[in-house]
């Protein structure tokens, strides 16, 4: 991704933010408020689907999006 006002390159990586765990109840793996990529939820063994992440038993509410990384000038 190129942000032409500011002359920057970006590489993007799909990923998605813990918002919340489903239902309210207390995030046992402190991932609420945490950005992953979906590599990163591959290798801790997490599963998502749709707007949900399943991780130890644990059901999370996340928003899709990507992490951008700033490509040299």
């Amino acid at each position: 991704m190129v942000l032409t006002e500011l002359g920057r390159a970006f590489s993007m990586t799909p990923a998605v933010v813990f918002e919340r765990v489903t239902g309210g109840s207390q995030d046992p793996n402190g991932l609420v408020g945490l950005v992953k990529s979906k590599d990163a939820l591959d290798q801790m063994g997490a599963e998502q689907l749709a707007n949900s992440v399943i991780y130890n038993d644990t059901a999370y509410d996340v928003i899709d999006g990507f992490i951008g990384e700033p490509l040299p000038p």
